[in-house]
């Protein structure tokens, strides 16, 4: 024992590097909020983008840290300076813990989503938060209270600090998770696929176990061998995971589905969902190849091998354009998609503008979709922000605008289509593509209110409504003043069920629903509750889309 200084040799040692567990306590923070982030854009292709995946993300993960500070506390136990060692050795052993079992729920995730889904989009979104983020979690919040009674053993807090140590601790673990949401917003997200992102978190929560057996202090030697054991087989078993990722999710694979092959031919990231390009062949034949555009899960668009459009939306779309407008010289579409819409207005002539958010969807569209840039301008930008400050006057503005699983309630209020109307020449149309939970057509009616609200001419086309079904295309066309449908759709060389279903849905216009109408309520800014009442019309979108593409090629 120095004779300058009567703390035991192993408490001054773990005392000279509180500095490195508060590093840890940072990087684990970090874990926690991108873990946090990820888990919710993995769950989206599975049980879609709903305030229950987030109320699920949200109370597990605060079950989860409570209880690890819990356990965490009763690890600590009380005692002086001998028990610094064992403290030492439970704070580096959580982060190999929480590796594993993210490593674990990685592995088990890709399987098991698919069925919860199908089971319940709300109970099965609940356990799929259970499964990637209570045990990572519990284990990384165990360590802020075993790093508080280190310090408070060691002697370092109360000389340096002036108290528990405890608001230094928590400090630093909420400015580690303040920077993990940048990272993971700007770094992983649109640079990597989530599921080698949360592989990642675990690498590096395994060199913290490991890292930590690298220097001096109270742990004794038999704690310190099965810390580098632990620390070991965790970081293993999650670079195995990441280095045979594309093999393990069958990304190289061609999977048999609905009697054709199904491969994967590109995927895009980014921050505004997992966008993958899918080709689908006949057996044994590389003709008549289609291509599906889908992002988070949901299709966006279907093309032939000869480039038509296999989506009924798009001709729709153009069909009320042009019915309405034939004379349309400038067109505005919001929503790009794969660009059918926006390639076909032009090819009549018009002067096209195309307001997308998401860069890969024009990336997508060039690649394998045939859309030219030099002859539709595409502006990047959110389309609220872009018809706030419109200061054109279109003749026909394409609404388009699914993200997820429908559009985002932002751009369903009253003072959006007030902007819409403002980018529209006196004669001016709007045409829409909307979808419509037939169960739940009170809340759908929401939409079509606050759309007269601003442009009160409205015609509706859609199918008929029949209880066998669950959801239906409805296509609105919008203006200030009154319109008149006479139009006569061209006879194309569409598939015969197509054309047949769409000359039926433009027959005539639906008439609209009177009483639906009158408790109808207009969304606002101020007021915009769609996103709780459209919840069950969600679930019912989500679900029906469950079976439209390969399980494996959900995991994102």
């Amino acid at each position: 024992m120095d004779l300058q200084d009567p703390t035991p040799r192993s408490a001054r040692a773990t005392r000279g590097h509180a500095g490195v567990y508060l590093a840890f306590i940072f990087l684990t923070g970090a874990v926690t909020l991108a873990l946090e982030l990820l888990a919710s854009r993995v769950m989206t292709p599975y049980f879609g983008v709903s305030l229950y995946i987030w109320t699920g993300i949200l109370s597990i993960t605060l079950v989860a840290l409570s209880l690890g500070y819990y356990l965490g506390g009763r690890l600590t136990g009380t005692g002086a300076s001998e028990r610094v060692g064992r403290l030492e050795f439970h704070f580096l052993l959580m982060p190999a813990l929480s590796s594993l079992a993210i490593s674990v729920s990685c592995l088990a995730y890709p399987i098991t989503f698919s069925a919860l889904a199908g089971f319940s989009l709300v109970v099965g979104s609940l356990v799929a938060c259970m499964v990637l983020l209570f045990a990572p979690l519990v284990a990384v919040s165990a360590m802020n209270p075993l790093l508080i009674a280190i310090q408070r053993f060691s002697g370092s807090s109360t000389e340096q600090m002036g108290d528990s140590g405890s608001g230094l601790v928590f400090f630093t673990s909420t400015v580690g998770s303040v920077i993990g949401v940048f990272v993971t917003a700007f770094v992983f997200i649109p640079n990597f696929t989530n599921f080698n992102s949360i592989v990642f978190l675990a690498i590096v929560l395994a060199a913290i176990s490991l890292l930590g057996t690298l220097r001096p202090g109270a742990i004794q030697p038999g704690q310190r061998r099965s810390l580098r054991v632990a620390g070991s087989a965790a970081l293993a078993v999650g670079v195995a995971i990441l280095s045979f990722s594309s093999t393990y999710l069958k990304k190289e694979e061609s999977i048999a589905f609905g009697g054709n092959l199904w491969t994967i031919e590109r995927e895009y990231t980014s921050l505004f969902g997992n966008t993958k390009i899918i080709a689908i062949r006949p057996p044994g034949q590389d003709r008549n190849v289609v291509r599906v555009m889908t992002n988070d899960g949901l299709t966006m668009n279907t093309v032939d091998a000869w480039g038509r459009s296999l989506s009924p939306f798009t001709y729709a779309l153009e069909y009320m354009a042009v019915g309405l407008r034939p004379d349309a010289a400038k067109v505005l579409v919001l929503g790009l998609g794969a660009g059918v819409v926006p390639m076909r207005m032009a090819a009549r002539g018009a002067e096209v503008d195309v307001v997308e958010i998401n860069p890969d969807y024009l990336d997508a569209a060039v690649d394998y979709f045939d859309f030219d840039p030099t002859k539709a301008r595409v502006i990047e930008t959110d389309a609220r922000t872009f018809v706030r400050d419109c200061r054109e006057e279109y003749d026909v503005v394409v609404l388009d605008l699914f993200q997820g699983d429908g559009v985002p309630d932002y751009l369903l209020t009253r003072e959006f289509f007030a902007d819409v109307a403002g980018c529209m020449g006196p004669s001016g149309v709007a045409v829409f593509n909307t979808l419509a939970a037939v169960g739940h057509l009170d809340v759908y009616y929401d939409v079509v209110k606050t759309v007269r609200a601003e442009l009160p001419a409205l015609l509706m086309f859609h199918e008929e409504v029949r209880t066998d079904r669950v959801e239906l295309n409805v296509y609105l066309a919008a203006a200030r003043t009154e319109l008149v449908w006479d139009f006569e759709l061209p006879r194309e060389k569409l598939p015969p069920a197509m054309a047949e279903n769409l000359r039926r849905v433009f027959a005539r216009p639906r008439p609209l629903d009177a009483a639906l109408l009158e408790r109808a309520t207009v969304i606002r800014d101020e007021s915009n509750t769609f996103a709780f009442t459209n919840g069950p019309a969600d679930i019912v979108h989500r679900r029906s889309t469950l079976q439209s593409l390969p399980a494996e090629f959900r995991t994102n």
